[in-house]
């Protein structure tokens, strides 16, 4: 036996050894770089989807700004119509005194929100640490907290706007079961405190005030539909 053993040893080459040596070692490595690969092919899989949500995410909260946009420059109008009627509705057509009505009393607090459950989500599973440009997060940040001061302002004027508004709309001669609502917006105008904040209204925003909130963000968009697309 010991013969036998003795044997086999003399019979082995070194070259012979460092070739199964290194095809062990070779499939290691090799099954140890699948790994990572197929690993980190995950991670980019999960930012990739993750991205696409914070995008559609930004795409609905563009559609917000746009909204509010709209509401905004449809009551800057009426306000001005209003003005230039020194707030009286005599010999304003039925229909528009209605439609007056609804834009200036209707709707009290804030219409509207934005969205950030993939911000969240973005922010709670760690998908940043996976992104190897670190801009893009640093971009994307800043944008939600742009979005958060866009909300802000609308707080602040639909606080305003209601605190203008509610007090008169709430009075019991004002808004009882059977007054004519027309009538009642009528003498609302009357009020000194509503026809100030009527008078505010064409100076709470300035001119690119939505437009700009827009483009900061439809660029954002752009970048990671590019990216992650």
């Amino acid at each position: 036996m010991k013969k036998s053993l003795k044997n086999r040893f003399k019979k082995w080459n070194i070259g012979d050894y460092v070739r199964q040596f290194s095809i062990v070692t070779g499939g290691v490595l090799l099954t140890l770089w699948l790994t990572a690969k197929i690993a980190d092919s995950a991670k980019q899989r999960e930012v990739r989807q993750a991205m696409q949500l914070v995008a559609l995410e930004l795409r609905d909260n563009l559609q917000v700004i746009q909204d509010y946009k709209w509401m905004y420059n449809d009551e800057k109008r009426v306000a001005y119509r209003l003005k230039e009627h020194d707030f009286s509705l005599d010999g304003l057509p039925a229909d528009t005194v209605a439609y007056y009505t609804r834009r200036i009393t209707g709707s009290m607090g804030k219409p509207y929100r934005f969205l950030t459950d993939a911000l969240e989500m973005f922010k709670t599973t760690g998908i940043a640490s996976d992104i190897a440009d670190k801009q893009v997060v640093i971009d994307l940040l800043r944008c939600y907290n742009e979005l958060g001061a866009f909300d802000n302002s609308m707080n602040i004027y639909y606080d305003q706007r209601m605190k203008a508004i509610l007090p008169e709309q709430m009075g019991e001669t004002l808004w009882s079961a059977d007054t004519n609502i027309d009538k009642a917006f009528g003498k609302m105008l009357a009020s000194k405190k509503v026809r100030n904040w009527l008078g505010m209204i064409p100076r709470a925003f300035d001119s690119r005030y939505f437009e700009t909130n827009e483009e900061k963000l439809e660029t954002m968009i752009a970048e990671l539909e590019k990216r992650y697309q």
